[in-house]
């Protein structure tokens, strides 16, 4: 009996940490370590399990200290979401010790290299976690919006897909990880550029943060967000994207849906510049005409074709802006000459208080 006691004892807190985890997200954080592995390997001249057991430690130990401390509905998830980052990093570096069999004299011959495996893991940690914690309040506050409307109007089919971009949204790393690797090949090739871009990115995370404790933002909130994830994306993609932001001073203090623009700006990138072999330019823009606000994303990239401007996430978009502004909003999505596409967004125009 005592025995029995025991091990429930001993298995309650392991389950904790494993709560709400399927095989599938196992698969993916399983899949993402290799990957970060394959990344490792390109600087070690030891066999490929170096690497692979360094990524699998710090990536799971880490994965299971941020599950259990559970900030995606806590107060203070920044906070918390650094101390469980902080716990796991030291866990899977004692972790990968243990198993690689290194010594204390192992340790006190090289702290540096030590030092800076543990460094590397919490950095990398808590940047794909501090993702994972800004798509999930996306979603979360899209999914509030979505389901607000429903209950007035009765559109449960936004609902249901509001849920289910909910669930999607913490498998979507892949800009962030497709950063972090473009920082560390341009830290053994050009580490000037690397240290722009990693600004780059830490202005992204800056612009997005906010975001976490709060359902609203301004226009230069969400135009300092789409501008750091635009130069993050053309020293990405070099001389093949270029872009340009015309938003008047007085209009940036506007309220404005968040991620919305992200929105806009993200697809113009995906489908409008990257498929093309030349790239383009994308342009943002902003002006006020009588009672309503414009923004504008133009780029020069295929253009429309197919059912482009028909698909769930744009009609998501419009659903969006009909939950807060009703019929006084607008989205059009139309192509330009002699290749692009421009999105328009309008929404009234709110006269400074005070």
């Amino acid at each position: 009996m005592s025995t029995t006691a025991h091990g429930t004892h001993w298995w309650n807190p392991l389950a904790a940490g494993c709560r709400g985890v399927s095989w599938q997200t196992l698969a993916l954080i399983l899949a993402i370590n290799t990957g970060f592995a394959a990344l490792l390997f390109i600087d070690d001249h030891r066999p490929f399990w170096h690497p692979l057991i360094t990524a699998q430690c710090f990536g799971l130990s880490i994965a299971y200290a941020v599950n259990v401390a559970s900030p995606w509905e806590k107060t203070h998830p920044v906070w918390r979401l650094v101390w469980a980052v902080a716990i796991g990093a030291v866990a899977g570096c004692a972790l990968m010790i243990l198993i690689k069999g290194y010594t204390l004299a192992d340790m006190r011959a090289e702290p540096q290299r030590f030092w800076m495996t543990l460094l590397g893991g919490f950095t990398t940690g808590l940047f794909v976690s501090l993702f994972f914690l800004l798509k999930f309040r996306e979603a979360r506050t899209r999914t509030e919006i979505i389901r607000s409307e429903a209950d007035r109007n009765l559109l449960s089919k936004q609902a249901i897909e509001a849920e289910l971009k909910l669930m999607q949204a913490q498998v979507e790393p892949h800009f962030l990880f497709n950063t972090l690797a473009s920082v560390q090949f341009l830290t053994e090739t050009d580490p000037p550029k690397a240290g722009q871009l990693l600004g780059h990115l830490l202005a992204y995370l800056r612009a997005a943060l906010p975001q976490l404790r709060s359902g609203s933002s301004t226009l230069g909130q969400e135009v300092d967000l789409a501008s750091a994830y635009l130069s993050i994306m053309q020293m990405r993609m070099g001389p093949r994207l270029t872009f340009a932001v015309d938003v008047p001073a007085a209009l940036r203090a506007h309220p404005f849906p968040p991620m919305l623009l992200m929105s806009v700006v993200e697809n113009a990138i995906k489908h409008g510049i990257e498929p093309q072999a030349a790239g383009g330019e994308v342009r943002l823009e902003a002006r006020r005409a009588d009672d309503a606000l414009c923004v504008a994303v133009t780029d020069t990239g295929r253009g429309l074709a197919g059912n482009a401007g028909k698909g769930i996430g744009l009609s998501n978009l419009r659903e969006r802006l009909k939950a807060v502004y009703g019929q006084r909003s607008k989205f059009t999505l139309e192509g330009v000459a002699p290749g692009g596409a421009r999105a328009s967004i309008e929404i009234p125009y709110a006269a400074a208080s005070g």
